[in-house]
């Protein structure tokens, strides 16, 4: 049986710890697109088809802040093609969302000025019946080192900005950059901190997975599910 996804964990636990609304709350997404920490999970291990295999690794961890410490989670792995075809794929919203549990979906660009300062947001429902929640996400996509139609790294990072007040923290890193010595390979390395009801590193892994694989099908024109 498939494990429950990010966003599908999300809306069982919330719904069994609380029987009614919690309420929303506003969370300011502050300015830069660079990663937070040392990525700590290793790249896929070569083999005798490929210098980096089409997976992905985890390693779980905890974040700490100024506001305290939340579930962690690093991520690497590598697609087959080169970061110019990637970054193309990286911006496409719907790359970045978890198909299995979404009732409703809709990207707001331009985006809310008095809620995100990045490119554009993404506003999601999500869960059973009455249970059912709204949040928004904003994103900010940027070319790090190289030119917008030939990059040699690109930075991207996404934050919840409004919604259930039971999650208080989700928050992502991405950067691409081509894999040394071979740059028809390329490098996709995730960070994300999770702060929400009774969620765990599983229910970030989870998703993380999920995302990675729509990038993959995006990049090699496979539809997405």
């Amino acid at each position: 049986m498939r494990r429950a996804t990010n966003q599908t964990s999300l809306v069982l636990l919330l719904a069994s710890a609380f029987a009614g609304c919690a309420g929303n709350r506003v969370d300011s997404f502050p300015p830069g697109v660079e990663p937070w920490e040392t990525n700590l999970a290793a790249l896929p291990a070569a083999t005798p088809e490929s210098p980096c295999p089409e997976t992905i690794n985890f390693v779980r961890t905890r974040f700490t802040d100024e506001s305290g410490t939340v579930n962690s989670v690093h991520a690497r792995a590598c697609i087959h093609a080169p970061i110019a075809e990637v970054w193309v794929a990286v911006q496409d919203p719907e790359v970045a969302r978890d198909h299995t549990t979404v009732n409703s979906y809709a990207v707001i660009n331009p985006p809310m000025p008095e809620e995100c300062d990045g490119d554009y947001q993404t506003q999601l429902n999500v869960g059973p019946g009455a249970f059912a929640f709204d949040f928004r996400l904003c994103w900010r996509h940027s070319v790090a080192e190289g030119l917008e139609d030939a990059p040699t790294l690109t930075a991207t990072r996404w934050q919840k900005v409004w919604g259930s007040a039971n999650i208080t923290l989700m928050e992502g890193s991405l950067v691409t950059r081509p894999l040394e010595g071979h740059p028809e390979i390329t490098v996709v390395e995730y960070q994300y901190h999770l702060d929400a009801t009774l969620a765990n590193h599983g229910t970030i892994q989870d998703y993380l997975n999920v995302i990675y694989r729509r990038l993959g099908d995006r990049v090699h024109g496979r539809m997405l599910p």
